[in-house]
């Protein structure tokens, strides 16, 4: 098939690899044209716009940062719809606002373009090895034509429902990763405190009831002095779009908007682009213990 790819950073680029390792035709484009740099000399192309990523394209993939970068690629001038023909797919794995996949959806529909809103979960390291989680929303009969496609990138491809569906589960996965994550940041601290190995912590806790993917990989990983590869910023947009959805649903958030809030004080305190990891260290400063399991 072939597949326009908009947006290099993490988690695109290796999305896009995956997608030429499982045969597609590929022509990217990134405002830094160097991140192309290993896609192109895998076999993909350039394009110096979204429209000419878009133009003979059977599906443009986006992976951007945030609601805004997704409305002006894909709608605005020289954007995907610009290049789009009639009886292709724009599908968008990037986390977002359930109302803007249902605007441009009704803006494809007008088209003869369809539209999936299919965000993904996994972290880089699923991005890697096409081990990803994509939670897909959309026409079912739209689904099940490019359900293959999205396979070149995810171990798990479910549709959730409707357009906006697929956002929606990405905000609600989203919220409870960060909530998880702040718990685990916590347990650590007391744990050190009481004088147990951070290791031997996580070993017993595994197993336990209080294990979360968040607290297994993020611990671990920040012990092991290595990075998610996922910005704070993104971490407090997220969270953001989370604590909206729920209050525009009225439901009585309670805990969601404390962890914006811890995540957004730490990211104003001049970082935004650091590692999640170095949220936990940190804490951690604060907390008046080091990793090393010293009081």
């Amino acid at each position: 098939m072939n597949v326009g790819f908009i947006g290099l950073g993490n988690m695109g680029n290796p999305m896009a690899a995956s997608l030429l390792r499982a045969g597609h035709a590929l022509r990217v484009h990134d405002l830094d044209e160097d991140k192309a740099a290993n896609l192109v000399e895998a076999g993909a192309s350039w394009a110096s716009s979204p429209r000419e990523a878009a133009v003979g394209a059977e599906a443009v993939l986006t992976s951007l940062p945030g609601p805004a970068v997704v409305e002006t690629v894909v709608l605005g001038e020289d954007g995907v719809f610009e290049g789009l023909a009639q009886g292709t797919v724009y599908i968008d794995t990037s986390t977002g606002e359930p109302g803007l996949a249902r605007r441009i959806a009704r803006e494809g529909k007008a088209r003869g373009i369809d539209v999936l809103d299919a965000p993904i979960s996994g972290g880089v390291f699923g991005a890697r090895d096409a081990t990803l989680t994509v939670f897909v929303g959309g026409p079912q009969a739209v689904f099940g034509r490019y359900e293959p496609l999205l396979r070149g990138v995810g171990e798990t491809v479910v549709r959730m429902g409707d357009t906006g569906s697929g956002v929606a589960t990405k905000l609600v996965n989203n919220l409870m990763m960060f909530i998880n994550f702040i718990g685990a940041c916590e347990g650590m601290a007391i744990g050190i405190q009481a004088g147990i190995d951070p290791r031997r912590l996580i070993d017993a806790i595994r197993p336990s009831m209080g294990q979360s993917r968040m607290m297994e990989r993020c611990l671990t990983r920040f012990l092991d002095d290595q990075s998610l590869y996922s910005a704070v910023d993104l971490g407090v947009k997220d969270m953001h779009l989370g604590v909206e959805l729920g209050r525009s649903l009225d439901v009585p958030l309670e805990i969601a908007p404390m962890v914006e809030d811890l995540l957004r004080r730490y990211q104003d305190r001049g970082n935004a682009q650091a590692d999640l990891l170095e949220y936990i260290g940190d804490y951690l400063k604060r907390a008046g213990v080091d990793p090393a399991g010293k009081p």
